[in-house]
């Protein structure tokens, strides 16, 4: 099922993806105002599948996907910030999505394996950071069970074996 957002976000892509067919058959112009409108949903895309894939690592930072892009730091936060959010919230609320559906999937692993997986430094900042969000401890949360309601599709989990239990 798809997330809230999801949609939209993916009607945006396809118009981009649209616009750059356009551009390459020379139907736009590509210093344009179409042709960087789709530059910019495809580098806010490509943002968050780095963000979702370098989800594990603590140092996930702006600076680290600008990078890997090939964009300044500050046109990443205004990638952003065209959404209504910003790029740290997004790197947040994506942990805490993960962290939720590692909880609920995988009840045998320790609470400290999962807080590393989604890319918390610490088990004091992952207990504070989730307690925040849910009004409830993550040992809390996971003894609950599913809540009623829609299930939120979350990105994979990293392809990396990374775990504080990793032999």
């Amino acid at each position: 099922m798809l997330e809230e957002g999801d949609s939209a976000r993916a009607q945006l892509l396809v118009k981009a993806v649209e616009d750059f067919a356009l551009i390459e058959r020379g139907a736009i112009r590509p210093g344009g105002r179409h042709a960087q409108q789709a530059l910019r949903v495809g580098r806010l895309c490509l943002a968050r599948r780095l963000i979702t894939h370098q989800l594990s690592e603590p140092s996930l930072s702006p600076a680290m996907v600008a990078g890997l892009l090939g964009v300044s730091v500050r046109y990443m936060h205004l990638l952003f910030e065209a959404t209504g959010t910003s790029f740290s919230h997004t790197v947040a609320d994506e942990r805490m999505r993960l962290s939720r559906r590692l909880l609920r999937e995988r009840p045998a692993q320790p609470i400290a394996q999962i807080a590393h997986t989604c890319g918390f430094a610490s088990l004091a900042t992952f207990y504070r950071v989730f307690n925040a969000a849910h009004g409830l401890p993550p040992g809390e949360f996971r003894a609950q069970g599913s809540p009623p309601g829609p299930v939120v599709a979350v990105p994979a989990e990293p392809p990396k074996a990374n775990h504080l239990t990793a032999k």
